[in-house]
């Protein structure tokens, strides 16, 4: 067997969306100043290292990378999902969204304590390099003291209780790892896409519109996707 069946079935499965801190970088630059100028600096990054930005405004990589990076975003929707022979499929989903990031990050907060107390795991496609980082620096920013399952620092690998599909499906290779899309890898195993009409580019455009449902059907989409590659490895 590639991975024992109750590590599967006793993991936390989620996956966070993330748009902009604010609707564009114009708006950033009236309501925040001092992160307008700190973002400026980060574009010229952008600038100087991908060819696709060589000649690219700050507002315009601001609307495409500003979700990507803690600092310059905010969570509008995290889904989880468990497995459980009770539900449709076999799966149990739920979604927690809301305006205020503060509200959203504190109900996470209390889910993540409750995985920790049952010793669960935490399972998620690239979760180690975005979605964990993402919702710890948030809390801090929010002044939210982490989940104890969210602090890494100071822990040998072995006893970080994270599961990673980008990190099994690696074998070993950092490259692969960066690499390996999600869609890509459901395409590789034979599973449907989890990419319906909307794909991340469109998140900030969504919500800034008022339409939170499809982004948290797309959030909760790429869940019930990672929990079907991690049962796949039930050989």
């Amino acid at each position: 067997m590639f991975i024992a069946k109750e590590v599967v079935e006793n993991c936390l499965y989620l996956d966070v969306e993330t748009v902009g801190i604010e609707k564009d970088f114009e708006t950033l630059q009236e309501k925040n100043p001092r992160l307008a100028k700190l973002w400026e600096k980060r574009a010229e990054y952008y600038i100087a290292s991908k060819k696709s930005y060589e000649f690219a405004s700050p507002s315009a990589i601001f609307r495409d990378r500003a979700g990507l990076e803690p600092e310059f975003s905010r969570i509008v929707c995290v889904s989880f999902g468990t497995f459980d022979k009770n539900s449709p499929d076999g799966m149990k989903l739920f979604s927690v969204y809301d305006e205020e990031e503060t509200d959203l990050l504190n109900k996470v907060n209390k889910i993540l304590n409750n995985a920790l107390a049952k010793n669960w795991q935490l399972c998620g496609h690239n979760l180690k390099a975005f979605d964990i980082p993402c919702i710890g620096k948030r809390m801090l920013y929010n002044r939210i003291e982490p989940s104890s399952n969210l602090r890494v620092y100071g822990k040998k690998p072995w006893e970080i209780n994270f599961l990673d599909t980008a990190d099994i499906f690696s074998f070993g290779s950092w490259q692969m790892q960066k690499t390996l899309s999600l869609d890509l890898l459901t395409c590789s195993m034979g599973i449907p896409s989890p990419k319906g009409k909307m794909d991340g580019s469109l998140v900030s455009p969504f919500y800034y519109s008022g339409n939170i449902k499809d982004i948290v059907k797309y959030c909760e989409d790429d869940v019930i996707a990672v929990m079907k590659v991690m049962k796949s490895l039930l050989f």
